[in-house]
């Protein structure tokens, strides 16, 4: 297993990990939309198919069901088949699965092509959070990189939540899916074509998956410690963003805030990251950055049952900010652990994606529980006493790695070379 090293590869334009870093933005923005667009035609389904709606949430569910359990295998694929290629033929998956979800004459074939849509969006989250990190990992703007990705995931699932309602009303269900099916295709093709690898770490054009590989990469300490202490906040935002609104509703807030405070939870996320990643580059104690972002959001949780209306939506705007802030630094720590070789990234994200996604199974659930048998009070100062304990677990965790922040603030950026072929 080789590591890059300054000798070993030639000067390159630094503008090139730039335009790479767009590429995989693009990719996230159109996954992220097309995991939740579908929701926007759920009347018309829920009509056609003769379905509560309720019934066809299970398409959202599905989705999330794949897209949670295939992201170490989707590490693997980068592994063997090399990052490129599985970062094209996970979009392309996707595509597949969205596209034929459009032409699908039953439920259950829709809910078959929606499994098939997440596996794919399973494979391209782990490998598109490796590729920024394997070109910025020499690079003062690491964390701005996996940041600005983050964000791209947050302004997708944004797009696909608001402005396809509009597509989906002027076109219907089917024509909405066919169009987004077709933006992720489009975007699997340039993928194809234009992205590229740093020459001089040859594993990324695919190598064999061994004992030794494995063992890096599923036996990452930090990867565990890491993706248990984000369990706690994943689940708990998974849950804020899914009842807000209904909770907004029980407390007899108007609908324009409780409208507001759904929206704001999902779009500040955006700016969230990018400022997680601007803050990252210059601080050393990447640990204590991340506990202090968990920390924060367990207390607007607890806060959530005791806000008037206008506290309310800044708790909102709150939790969709330091939550995405904490994804972001919190994505940084493969990339950032110098024992895991370039080609294992991606499984190593893989990994600590898996495990957080747990918590977005279980306490939701587990909030639901509460709620009927004590109240929404005690729900949400459950999440946020979870949140903060589960966090501690990060303690345990070897500091990682920062190449940007020295003892003077600063690191100058590494040339990187390009493979020009691709893989």
């Amino acid at each position: 297993m080789s590591y890059p090293t300054p000798g070993s590869i030639s000067p390159n334009r630094p503008s090139t990990k730039w335009g790479m870093l767009a590429i995989v933005s693009a990719a996230f923005i159109a996954m992220a939309a097309n995991q939740v667009n579908i929701s926007t035609g759920f009347g018309e389904i829920s009509a056609e198919f003769g379905l509560a709606i309720s019934d066809v949430a299970l398409l959202i569910s599905v989705f999330v069901l794949t897209y949670g359990i295939l992201h170490v295998p989707g590490g693997f694929v980068a592994t063997r088949w090399g990052l490129k290629r599985a970062m094209a033929w996970g979009l392309t998956v996707e595509a597949i699965g969205v596209l034929m979800s459009a032409t699908s004459t039953s439920f259950v074939w829709l809910i078959f092509w929606r499994g098939v849509a997440g596996a794919g969006a399973a494979v391209l989250a782990a490998v598109g959070i490796a590729a920024a990190s394997i070109w910025f990992r020499e690079s003062k703007h690491h964390a701005l990189a996996v940041g600005i990705v983050v964000g791209a995931f947050s302004g997708g699932f944004a797009l696909g939540l608001y402005t396809w309602a509009e597509i989906t009303f002027l076109t219907g269900w089917r024509t909405s899916m066919a169009i987004g099916g077709g933006v992720c295709l489009v975007i699997a093709v340039i993928i194809a074509i234009w992205f590229r690898v740093p020459t001089g770490i040859d594993s990324l054009a695919g190598t064999r998956l061994t004992k030794q590989g494995l063992k890096e990469a599923l036996g990452a300490r930090n990867a565990w410690l890491y993706g248990i202490a984000f369990l706690g906040a994943y689940g708990s935002y998974f849950a804020a963003t899914q009842l807000i609104s209904g909770y907004g509703g029980t407390r007899g807030f108007s609908g324009d805030v409780v409208a507001l405070a759904a929206l704001l939870i999902g779009l500040a996320g955006v700016p969230g990251s990018v400022v997680a990643g601007l803050v990252a580059d210059r601080i050393a104690n990447l640990r204590a950055l991340f506990l202090t972002g968990v920390l924060l959001e367990a207390l607007f949780l607890a806060l959530l049952p005791f806000a008037g209306p206008t506290l309310f939506w800044l708790l909102a705007l709150g939790l969709g900010f330091i939550l995405n802030f904490t994804l972001a630094i919190w994505a940084t720590v493969p990339g950032r652990s110098r024992g895991i070789s370039p080609e294992n990234i991606g499984t190593v994200v893989g990994l600590m994606l898996s495990i957080s996604a747990i918590g977005g199974v279980i306490l939701p659930w587990a909030f639901g529980q509460l709620v009927e048998k004590s109240g929404y009070t005690a729900a949400w100062i459950f999440l946020g006493i979870s949140t903060a304990v589960v966090s501690v677990i990060c303690l345990f965790a070897r500091p990682a790695a920062n190449a940007a922040a020295t003892s003077h603030g600063e690191q100058v950026d590494k040339p990187v070379a390009v493979s020009r072929d691709g893989v």
